[in-house]
């Protein structure tokens, strides 16, 4: 008897165990339904149309396969091809899909009850959203997808948080919102947030609307405390993260203030520009060239909130910093990048260097594409300079540019280092001269110490021509010196330019004597400042008349858009931009009508006008004899080789005013007067090949970088771990406004008081007759 007792006492107590375990599992009635329409009603309500409905017991716990059986097996189909989702007891037009066991939890967290499960075709979802085709656009988007991805850096990630129905699960955006919808924003204890930073959102636009301070009291990633600033005013906001997962419950809301009339006046908005800047991300990722005016401009229209220039700049910086991640990281995929480029493209050069500890140093890319085209087609003339980059990084970006058969820009190299220094410029010469394959070529440059030092090591200092206009600018400071000024100034550069471009010798001693009647010293300036790097009369090499770094300063106003960029992006962006460039050229020579292009037809027209009115004899069918307006004859060769005495002709390779002129009636085409390299044939060879595709499908994302390792797919990569440079940040705002020329035409003021030019209202000294 005894031993039945006691074995009756353990029974009951396994009883006991077994139904409190019971009790804490939670029930809830499953109503599936299948085969009709989903339709949200513009007063918002939901409606199911057609179909058939069953229903089901789902006990907490079930699997997630387990679900789907049981739905399918209520409903009689099967689970292949088809997509499941439920909504909450909160808010029945927000759905959301089951793809993980975690949200299957969710479930039975949102719901008291009873739940709704809706069973779709694959095939009526689009993008992965069932409801995309009766939502208007993905911000009103009632169906809340649990895998959402976001680009970063070019790739596409996919977030681990677990979105619930009634949850902000989208960015704010920027819509002109009124003071009666701030209880939309921020509505009460229970409401969620996907993120942090979408609560952070919603308090800074909740605090605009309503005209308030606030500061954080607590600010950590499991609890949030916030109070208005005014001393006494009761409002304050609760919120924690549940468990280990970013989603943000609201926990107490107090929605009171008692503020004074001076607390109203003297208001000025709580702005955190990380926050303001995720507002606007999704606007500046459609438009990168958002400004930080426009940004200001916006929220003031949509919260009545004044932004500085200074916020707004700053926002847009943490903007760019959401979509692509954070500066310092991109440094890492810069290996990476330069290994794709050359898998992609063929023959390209892509190396970096980095520092002992690890730090990147420099960067140098050509294309192999281009390194093709310009050994084949383009003209032995480089443009060499370097411009300053506006990242977070700073930096320059050094450049080596071509000029294609109708004088257009065509690039060969960059390079990204920390600054114009003689290692950098050495550097970038040594990738360059192997680049150029042993071709002599022309470096024009604007006679930069560093770079001068390397062209001597690299390339020895003959084939080193100087940009004529920054000479200019140092002659025309030399020239104020001694007194010229207006138009004895300006007279004594056009009587310079005469000698830079002076053909002979002979032509070029008699300009200088023009220039010793202005003054002996300039004479003797023009002469110590050595003449054979900028003078074609001593020149030894063919350098086409190309007395400009004009085409540097093109590529660097090409790549303005990048140069704000993060090293990272801007290779990305060089890619786009060459291959943008390429492909329109292609089809733009194949609409020439001409065997030349625009610009060389424009300058042979220009040459025709000026030859209208020399005359000419013709000696031989080929050979001619031109006079001038001044009665100085030239002759000129028309059959092979083609030539004329003034020597401008073979210098160009177009045409001179005195070949134009015995082309007249001769039966020769002007065209075929032209050089080869600078018909259209030419440039049809220089961009009959496009550049190559780069695939960045598996570019590592720049969120999952770690200090030592990076994983592609799984698989671990073996590049090195590059640190960001180490640079020493100005203060204030980078400058991106490039310094003009001193020699650069300038508008002339004109005076409002008075009319007269020279001068603005302000300095006006002119008496004004009553």
């Amino acid at each position: 008897m005894v031993f039945i007792t006691s074995n009756f006492g353990v029974l009951l107590h396994v009883l006991f165990f077994i139904g409190m375990a019971n009790a804490h599992k939670k029930i809830l009635n499953c109503f599936c339904y299948w085969g009709g329409e989903r339709i949200v009603n513009t007063n918002g309500t939901f409606l199911y149309k057609g179909g058939i409905c069953a229903a089901v017991v789902i006990e907490d716990g079930i699997s997630l396969n387990e679900l789907f059986e049981t739905v399918c097996d209520a409903l009689k189909t099967s689970v292949e091809d088809k997509v499941f989702f439920y909504n909450t007891k909160r808010d029945k037009t927000k759905h959301i899909i089951l793809n993980d066991e975690k949200v299957v939890t969710i479930l039975f967290r949102l719901n008291e009850d009873e739940v709704d499960v809706f069973v779709e075709e694959t095939g009526r979802t689009h993008d992965s959203h069932p409801l995309s085709d009766i939502i208007p656009s993905a911000r009103d988007s009632n169906v809340i997808d649990n895998n959402a991805t976001s680009v970063v850096g070019g790739t596409t990630t996919t977030s681990s948080s677990m979105p619930i129905g009634s949850a902000c699960t989208q960015e704010m955006g920027l819509v002109p919102y009124l003071m009666e919808n701030a209880n939309e924003v921020l509505w009460g204890k229970g409401q969620l947030f996907e993120s942090p930073d979408l609560f952070k959102q919603a308090i800074t636009i909740f605090a605009a609307l309503n005209k308030f301070s606030f500061k954080y009291l607590d600010n950590s990633r499991s609890y949030y405390r916030i109070v208005c600033v005014v001393k006494g005013c009761p409002w304050k906001v609760t919120a924690k993260c549940d468990g280990e997962c970013d989603l943000v419950r609201v926990i107490a809301l107090n929605n009171e203030h008692v503020h004074s009339a001076l607390d109203g006046t003297s208001y000025k908005p709580t702005i955190r520009t990380k926050q303001v800047g995720l507002i606007f991300k999704n606007k500046i990722l459609d438009k990168p060239q958002f400004l930080p005016r426009d940004i200001c401009k916006e929220f003031e229209v949509a919260l009545g909130c004044r932004l500085t220039y200074n916020q707004g700049w700053r926002a847009k910086e943490r903007a760019k910093e959401a979509i692509n991640g954070p500066p310092s990281a991109s440094f890492n995929l810069v290996p990476w990048m330069c290994r794709r480029l050359v898998e992609s493209i063929p023959n390209t050069i892509a190396k970096w260097t980095s520092t002992d500890e690890g730090k990147f140093k420099q960067l140098f890319v050509s294309y192999g594409c281009s390194i093709a085209r310009f050994n084949r087609g383009c003209r032995p003339v480089l443009k060499l300079d370097a411009c300053f980059l506006t990242g977070y990084y700073r930096g320059h970006c050094l450049s080596a540019s071509a000029h294609d058969a109708d004088d257009g820009l065509y690039p060969l190299a960059y390079a990204i280092v920390s600054s114009e220094n003689d290692e950098d410029w050495l550097w970038f010469l040594e990738n360059l001269k192997e680049v150029v394959d042993g071709r002599q070529v022309v470096l024009v440059t604007d006679r930069n110490t560093f770079l001068l030092n390397g062209i001597i090591k690299v390339f020895g200092g003959e084939c080193n021509a100087w940009c004529l206009r920054h000479l200019k600018e140092n002659f025309s400071t030399f020239v104020s010196s001694k007194g010229l000024k207006n138009e004895r100034r300006k007279e004594a550069l056009k009587v310079f330019t005469d000698i830079a471009y002076a053909r002979t010798e002979v032509i070029y001693k008699f300009h200088l004597g023009r220039m010793s009647a202005f003054h002996p010293d300039l004479a003797k300036w023009v002469e110590d400042s050595n003449p054979k790097h900028w003078a074609n009369a001593y020149f030894p090499f063919k350098r086409w008349d190309k007395m400009y770094t004009n085409l540097a300063e093109c590529f660097n106003n090409w790549i303005l858009p990048l140069r704000e960029l993060d090293i990272l992006q801007f290779m990305i962006g060089h890619v786009n931009k060459v291959t943008d460039l390429l492909v329109r050229k292609k089809a733009a020579v194949l609409s020439w009508k001409l065997p030349v292009g625009p610009n060389i037809e424009k300058d042979i027209k220009e040459a025709q006008m000026v030859a209208r009115k020399y005359m000419h004899r013709a000696t031989s069918p080929s050979e001619f004899t031109v006079w001038n307006t001044e009665r100085k004859s030239f002759a000129v060769r028309l059959s092979h080789p083609k030539t004329c005495s003034c020597l401008a002709w073979q210098m160009s390779g177009v045409s001179c005013a005195h070949a134009c002129r015995a082309i007249i009636n001769s039966g020769f085409c002007i065209y075929d007067m032209v050089d080869p390299m600078m018909t259209k044939d030419m440039q049809i060879v220089i961009y009959d090949n496009s550049m190559s595709p780069v695939p960045l499908h598996d570019m590592p994302p720049i969120s999952s970088l770690e200090a030592n390792c990076m994983t592609v797919e799984g698989v671990a990569c073996t590049d090195p771990a590059l640190n960001p440079p180490a640079v020493r940040r100005q203060a204030g705002r980078p400058r991106k406004r490039r310094i003009e020329s001193q020699t650069q035409e300038k508008a002339t003021v004109t005076c409002s008081r008075c009319c007269e030019p020279g001068h603005n209202r302000s300095t006006c000294q002119s008496a004004i007759p009553g």
